[in-house]
């Protein structure tokens, strides 16, 4: 397993407040990844500390195998994609796209002049008059054409409606079978991402609580359902809050593995089984007193 990016014990604070808790990742190469978690839990410090714009308190991240004070020129291969990363406010569109083009040898012209027919982007406007679904729009077409060997796309659809989210999730899934690399994906809206990614890192308060490939992810979540008292004996249940309750039945949402005493268990007793979504499980994991857990 080859990995573009290895975070090892990474801790950072502002203040008093803890925003990275010894945090430790790695990104394969060639992979999709979801970055998920709430505003707040640390994933945009994260990728700052990624992209060398912020120093860590303790830890180490390594790009291909070198730290940036090792060799500078690894960050030749990030590209960060999200708007707050412009400053040219009063250049062109097609300026910007010239200027942003030099920092990367894979760049695609003729894909973004593509893609600006696609997104009915004008080149010749000034950046700074353009609508907020615009600007990320932009951003995200020069995070496509670079080709850069790890690309991470911070909350890629502000702005979007939901044919161009559409539009943007289609084209850059085509982008990557083309030409593989490591894609980092940080969002909220988790439903729409959620068949594109093939693995996902969940961060909360801190700390890294999932790390692994979706389809297991996938497998581990559940939503269990049934009558109270039968419940009651399935051991993963035990100290567990019901997510849902109607009448003497209780709904339980629960990530993780489920021993084959409480599999026999379920199977014995009048309990539903059922596979809970990726969205569904993010929310339910982040929900105040919600122990999800064993």
């Amino acid at each position: 397993m080859e990995l573009a990016i290895e975070i090892k014990n990474v801790s950072h604070s502002f203040g008093e407040e803890v925003i990275c808790d010894n945090i430790s990742i790695g990104f394969e190469t060639n992979k999709i990844y979801g970055l998920l978690g709430k505003n707040g839990t640390g994933k945009t410090t994260l990728i700052n500390i990624i992209a060398n714009q912020l120093l860590c308190d303790m830890g180490e991240v390594k790009i291909f195998g070198k730290t940036p004070t090792e060799d500078i020129k690894v960050l030749d291969g990030l590209c960060i994609v999200r708007e707050k990363e412009f400053y040219e406010q009063e250049y062109k569109v097609k300026d910007m796209f010239k200027s942003y083009s030099y920092f990367y040898e894979n760049y695609d012209h003729k894909l973004q002049e593509k893609l600006c027919k696609i997104f009915e982007i004008n080149p010749k406007l000034v950046y700074k008059k353009l609508s907020r679904g615009m600007k990320t729009l932009v951003s995200n077409i020069i995070g496509i054409c670079s080709n850069a060997p790890i690309t991470i796309f911070d909350e890629p659809t502000i702005g979007l409606d939901a044919v161009n989210r559409q539009e943007f999730y289609n084209i850059l899934l085509d982008s990557y079978v083309n030409k593989k690399r490591t894609i980092i994906i940080s969002t909220h809206l988790i439903d729409e991402v959620e068949e594109l990614l093939e693995k996902v890192v969940i961060i909360k308060d801190g700390r890294v609580e999932v790390d692994e490939y979706i389809d297991i992810v996938k497998e581990k979540s559940y939503y269990i359902t049934g009558r109270r008292d039968d419940l009651s004996k399935i051991s993963i249940l035990k100290d567990k809050t019901p997510t849902k309750s109607f009448g003497s039945n209780l709904v339980y949402s629960y990530y993780g593995d489920i021993s084959d005493e409480d599999l026999e268990l379920i199977e014995g007793l009048d309990i539903d089984l059922d596979r809970m979504s990726l969205q569904d499980m993010f929310i339910n994991m982040n929900k105040k007193g919600e122990a999800l857990y064993e």
